[in-house]
């Protein structure tokens, strides 16, 4: 019994370290979104995002003032030589868009995202996507 409070209690401690924002987030790009995504497991409106790496296993928060935050690790992460490109990049079938990769110009990286598992379906059923890429602002280090 001692041993599941204190996997609840460890639970809680990663889950509310993992979902706040820290200060000393470095925000890796700013974008301006045009339509609804898949990130994650979840669906995102349409809006202004901020990308945010918390340092926490490389963990990456996309959060907008329209909705709250999702936070995902990257299935791998590339550092390019000479990236001037920043920007996201969507894998588009008809109408549905899911987040694949977050290129930030401010530490020359590239960071791949897991499948979604309706991406996945769609793609076992044969269907090609399309590459969506939405360009970002290079931001500081801090803000």
């Amino acid at each position: 019994m001692k041993n599941y409070a204190a996997i609840a209690l460890v639970a809680c401690f990663v889950f509310v370290t993992l979902a706040s924002t820290p200060s000393h987030a470095q925000i890796l790009l700013r974008a301006d979104v045009p339509f609804e995504f898949s990130a994650g497991q979840g669906m995102l409106p349409a809006g202004e995002y901020a990308v945010t790496q918390n340092g926490i296993q490389a963990a990456v928060t996309l959060s907008s003032r329209r909705r709250g935050v999702q936070i995902m690790l990257p299935k791998t992460i590339e550092f390019l030589d000479h990236q001037d490109a920043t920007k996201l990049v969507f894998h588009r079938y008809g109408d549905q868009y899911f987040l694949a990769e977050i290129w930030s110009g401010l530490d020359g990286s590239v960071r791949k995202l897991n499948v979604n598992p309706q991406e996945r379906q769609l793609a076992k059923a044969g269907i090609s996507p399309e590459v969506a890429v939405v360009y970002g602002r290079k931001t500081t280090s801090g803000n």
